[in-house]
């Protein structure tokens, strides 16, 4: 499995697909945390937002990096959809776990105090948004749509409901950061529908890709 996750960051850093989403992530946290006067929560309830779309966009540029012929290659090494499938959540979960040790120590020295309540609230909820949009993700990408019109536009309304639309998996959460609302809830909340969103699609994805092929 480590094999496995060594090549795909390997593809897709010699891909370069993750630079749009790196730069709009990296773009956001400048502006968020220009302020070292800002309270940390209400932006980083924006930042998990935010990663949850980058999330979601590393996880299809990943899977839609390899063709039929390369994947089926990378099939017979990893010799499971599930091993194969696997791989590329947890290397995108470890960018995504990257990012959010960047954005909390970026907004640590930016306020000149380390907040360890704030700063533990903020990991979770970006590990929520990160499991939530790697979710969203697989049964967006190639290995069940083939078209890349299609995949976007799935990809796209997904996010905005769950981003918008009242659903009881992070939106509750953030709603909660941004509004400086007490967190407890939301945050466990969140974790766990994020956890159980992840496992069920990655069962069933596994399990349409294994018929399928």
């Amino acid at each position: 499995m480590l094999a496995l996750t060594r090549y795909y960051l390997a593809l897709l850093g010699h891909s370069q697909r993750y630079l749009p989403a790196l730069l709009a992530y990296l773009a956001l946290c400048v502006i968020l945390y220009a302020d070292p006067h800002s309270p940390p929560l209400p932006l980083f309830g924006v930042s998990a937002g935010g990663l949850l779309v980058v999330s979601c966009w590393l996880t299809i540029a990943l899977l839609d990096i390899e063709d039929p012929v390369q994947r089926l290659v990378t099939l017979s090494h990893a010799r499971q959809w599930r091993r194969l499938i696997t791989g590329a959540v947890l290397t995108v979960l470890g960018c995504s776990l990257v990012l959010t040790v960047i954005t909390e120590t970026w907004s640590a020295l930016k306020s000149f105090k380390v907040q360890p309540a704030a700063l533990g609230i903020g990991l979770l909820a970006h590990i929520a948004c990160a499991l939530l949009g790697i979710a969203i993700a697989l049964p967006c990408s190639r290995l069940l749509v083939n078209r890349i019109g299609w995949t976007v536009l799935a990809a796209v309304i997904t996010l905005v409901v769950v981003l918008l639309a009242k659903i009881p998996l992070v939106h509750p959460l953030l709603r909660a950061l941004t509004n400086e609302d007490p967190v407890g809830g939301p945050l466990a909340l969140a974790v766990v529908t994020s956890a159980v969103a992840l496992a069920v699609s990655f069962v069933v994805v596994s399990r349409l890709v294994q018929r399928r092929s």
